[in-house]
């Protein structure tokens, strides 16, 4: 296609974006609000499964070795438990440290470290690793691995809570699928319902191209073109507002709520439109093209 006829047909789609400028409002409103709300759920869900990544960081399995065990063979399973590239990090705990913990932990019970001998340590054969792993789904993996090393008594894992966690980032991944699938249908009617009114509008100017022997091409492409340029807008509105907005609200919820600090880790702005940004324009720009393309071959006989 020529370059002057592509600058034609895109003319013509803006004219008819303002020929139709209140349906046109109306769709870009519409798409803005159901992209903003897709923009919110998604903040909210990243930020979950943000704080979820944290909390899956600090949950570790313990590793106990066995009572006779020798240094060398307790740096050795070390070792092996380091090569596996499942794990972030092993921390060796040994009793003396074990019984400091427990002291520190329990130190607003003196009558219950009192009742230990203080001469000997009650956790002298509880010498451990703190295994922490990279990602919870490896977690079962790694302690079969580790169960089956040699100089290995027990290894203890938070099985309950590390399904819950599991269980919790299924949900919000489903949920996040099917409000965006509902938005998105929602807002392809109303570029449908944008792109009808303006066929009708141009209907006589449309059958006198047709009967000129315009290809049916070129009276698609500036539909196509204000669908686009409709969505695009609608998807702008939405990324602009929560940028300048994000930063006020967290902090906004974390001094009002403190409760929230404790159990949510926020996620900068940055990091939210690296994947927000081209989300929302390409369901935005898709939104407007699939609406365009549905109304043209329902309403147009070319």
């Amino acid at each position: 296609m020529k370059l002057r006829t592509v600058n034609y047909c895109f003319k013509q789609g803006m004219v008819n974006l303002f020929k139709n400028r209140l349906m046109s409002i109306a769709s870009i409103g519409t798409i803005s609000a159901c992209l903003f709300i897709v923009g919110i759920f998604y903040i909210v869900a990243a930020n979950l499964g943000y704080s979820l990544s944290q909390a899956e960081s600090k949950l570790g399995v313990s590793v106990f070795l066995s009572e006779d065990i020798t240094d060398e063979d307790r740096e050795a399973i070390e070792t092996m438990i380091r090569q596996r590239e499942e794990v972030k990090s092993v921390t060796y705990i040994s009793p003396e440290q074990a019984w400091e913990d427990f002291k520190k932990k329990f130190k607003d019970n003196k009558e219950l470290i009192e009742g230990f001998n203080s001469e000997n340590n009650p956790l002298e054969n509880s010498d451990n690793f703190q295994v922490l792993i990279k990602e919870i789904d490896k977690q079962d993996t790694v302690v079969k691995y580790i169960q089956s090393l040699k100089g290995v008594r027990l290894v203890s894992q938070k099985k309950d809570l590390t399904e819950i966690i599991k269980g919790f980032n299924r949900f919000i991944n489903y949920i996040s699928v099917v409000l965006i699938i509902i938005l998105i249908i929602i807002s392809v009617f109303l570029i449908s319902n944008t792109v009808r009114l303006a066929i009708t509008l141009r209907k006589s100017e449309i059958n006198i191209m047709k009967y000129l022997g315009a290809k049916d091409f070129f009276i698609k492409f500036p539909f196509i073109i204000e669908g686009i340029v409709i969505g695009a807008i609608g998807a702008v509105i939405p990324l602009t507002i929560i940028y300048f907005a994000y930063d006020y609200v967290t902090e906004k919820m974390v001094k009002e709520f403190l409760v929230i600090k404790q159990f949510l880790s926020f996620m900068n702005i940055g990091e939210i439109h690296k994947t927000l940004i081209p989300l929302s324009l390409v369901i935005g720009i898709g939104i407007g093209i699939v609406g365009s393309k549905i109304t043209i071959r329902k309403h147009l006989k070319v």
